[in-house]
């Protein structure tokens, strides 16, 4: 397939029902994301919307006005747990169709340079099945900081779940 033009840009309101698509055909995946059920559109919206509004780093692929990826940050901790307000945790996927198109690093790039001034340390994980976004996020900067032997167990697979952090120097 070849890749039409795509838009990394800020998540628009206007994005999130397509957004809503991209998400649940990912999740319905059952394979990168620890969600493997279609989410309701409303709670869907509901929760980007507020991340939106918050001021956290979300962005898009769009290809017209069709989400194909994206990629957030959020405070990896409530408000209260203070000691901890320099964390977020970032979340990212592509649609099945534009995995392997270049579109992941541009994406991220977009989000870790968002994340800068607000956090001083972006921590995901991945399971080590997904060996294309595992080599993404170390060509980005982000390190190993543990591994979870055996902690994703799903559809008579097993993986590791590996903890990795941006910290930004």
């Amino acid at each position: 397939m070849s890749t039409p033009d795509v838009e990394i840009r800020p998540t628009r309101l206007s994005d999130l029902p397509s957004l809503v698509e991209c998400l649940n055909a990912v999740f319905l995946e059952r394979k990168y994301l620890a969600i493997v059920e279609a989410i309701p559109v409303g709670e869907a919206i509901g929760y980007h919307a507020t991340t939106i509004a918050a001021g956290h780093p979300h962005f898009v692929a769009v290809v017209g006005e069709k989400v194909v990826g994206l990629c957030d940050a959020v405070p990896a901790a409530p408000a209260r747990m203070a000691a901890q307000a320099h964390n977020c945790t970032l979340g990212m996927l592509l649609a099945p169709d534009f995995r392997g198109h270049g579109l992941g690093e541009p994406l991220l790039r977009a989000t870790i340079d968002a994340c800068r001034g607000k956090f001083e340390r972006v921590q995901l994980n991945v399971y080590s099945h997904n060996e294309r976004a595992h080599r993404l996020y170390l060509r980005v900067g982000f390190i190993e900081e543990g591994r979870r032997r055996g902690a994703w167990k799903l559809d008579g697979v097993t993986s590791d779940i590996i903890d990795m952090a941006y910290v930004f120097a």
